[in-house]
């Protein structure tokens, strides 16, 4: 239908060829603005083959090492203004954040990219505290780097496991039918037992 109307439709082979050419700056761009979902995809892709896991690994660790950078440097510039103009959800984790950074110190540098809640308001926080630059400066990549090699290998052995996963998902079906069916049995039974005693 859609070749009558001048369009040809989208195939698997297109897709792939797609991402193969622009996939390493989606990931780019999505590391800027989002972060583990699309690195864990991305891991994935690596598995089927679509993109290199050591391309995946460097344009996740740059595109995250440049946000967290970028918003340090707003946060030490703009310092405590800043923090008025995020939104309500991120000013939500400010006192959470800055429990952490009290806490952990330098270790909180290395650590709040796998603590949920605390990903982009933690390096806004290390600016607006004045955590120290350079220290920052050399931490920030190095936390990058580990952060963008363990998601984008979970992503990877995630599609590895897959094939398994789906396998095994057909018994796990079968025995939740399985007790669907007792619990269906068992109020009917219940029912019946009610009506007789009326």
């Amino acid at each position: 239908m859609l070749a009558h109307l001048g369009y040809t439709p989208v195939t698997l082979a297109d897709v792939s060829e797609f991402l193969r050419r622009y996939g390493y700056g989606i990931l780019f761009l999505g590391t800027l603005f989002e972060g583990e979902a699309v690195v864990v995809i991305a891991g994935a892709l690596a598995h089927a083959g679509i993109l290199s896991w050591p391309g995946v690994v460097l344009a996740a660790w740059a595109g995250s090492t440049l946000n967290d950078q970028i918003l340090y440097l707003l946060g030490y510039r703009y310092g405590e203004r800043l923090i008025s103009w995020l939104p309500r959800f991120l000013r939500s984790h400010v006192g959470r954040a800055e429990g952490l950074i009290r806490r952990f110190g330098d270790g909180i540098t290395l650590l709040f990219r796998f603590i949920y809640g605390t990903r982009t308001i933690t390096p806004i926080l290390l600016g607006v505290h004045r955590y120290h630059p350079r220290r920052y400066l050399w931490m920030n990549p190095i936390a990058a780097l580990l952060w963008a090699i363990l998601i984008s290998a979970a992503g990877y052995l995630l599609a590895a496991s897959l094939p398994l996963i789906l396998r095994e998902l057909r018994y796990v079906q079968i025995g939740f039918l399985i007790l669907l069916a007792m619990v269906v049995a068992y109020f009917v039974w219940r029912q019946r037992g009610k009506r007789s005693d009326d």
